[in-house]
């Protein structure tokens, strides 16, 4: 039976919690920029949470250098609680920007933003009442309503007929269906994957290094 690993001392604890906080804030920090960024085309942004996780690791790695060696089970409870946690706060961030900005934004709302523009109304203020519609019209179709009836609309729908001013405009994601919850995953699995290169190195005793030092003979293992 191998032996157990020593106990974690005073300094290694604190070492290993301060690096695991770090990347929890980084995650968090980024995540209102995440919740933007897939959108973009050919769910090409998936591509910014793997970039995501591969920072939040390397920082928290530095900052729990002083923990090694980190059991291999710590390290991979601790990937997934921060990658689900982000993934969670990002879907978050997703509905409010759905809410707050892409709801008023052109081409949307055509009609009720010239009536606005003719009558010399802000137009800062229709965005607010077509965020507020959007809200009332998702609690109303997909109750609870809130990020848990975007995500239920997103799922099932998304599609939903809502009325500004008067004017009536069926808002349509691009992320319906399935590919919802699928991207959705994927980005999970992409900063847990950042979030894992960036901290397994934890689980040696000492720094693990491939660069062959300057002339030292490489000797090939056939083992």
């Amino acid at each position: 039976m191998p032996d157990s690993p020593p106990p974690w001392t005073p300094r290694q604890r604190g070492a290993w919690y301060r690096g695991i906080t770090v990347a929890a804030l980084i995650l968090a920090a980024l995540s209102w920029l995440l919740a933007r960024l897939i959108w973009l085309p050919f769910l090409f942004g998936l591509f910014f949470f793997l970039v995501a996780g591969l920072i939040a690791g390397a920082v928290g790695f530095r900052l729990a250098k002083p923990a090694r060696p980190v059991p291999s089970g710590r390290i991979k409870a601790a990937v997934v609680v921060l990658s689900l946690l982000a993934a969670a706060l990002t879907v978050l961030f997703e509905y409010r920007h759905f809410r707050d900005i892409a709801i008023g934004d052109p081409p949307r709302f055509a009609d009720a933003r010239n009536a606005v523009v003719a009558a010399g109304g802000s137009l800062r203020e229709l965005a607010a009442r077509a965020a507020n519609a959007f809200e009332k019209a998702l609690a109303d179709h997909w109750p609870p309503g809130g990020t848990a009836g975007y995500v239920l609309w997103s799922i099932r729908s998304g599609s939903l007929p809502i009325e500004v001013d008067g004017h009536t405009e069926k808002v349509v994601t691009t992320h319906s269906g399935l590919l919802w919850p699928g991207r959705t995953l994927l980005a999970a699995v992409l900063i847990a994957a950042g979030l894992w290169a960036g901290l397994e190195s934890l689980r040696s005793a000492t720094p693990v290094n491939n660069i062959l030092p300057f002339g030292e003979e490489y000797i090939e293992d056939d083992g």
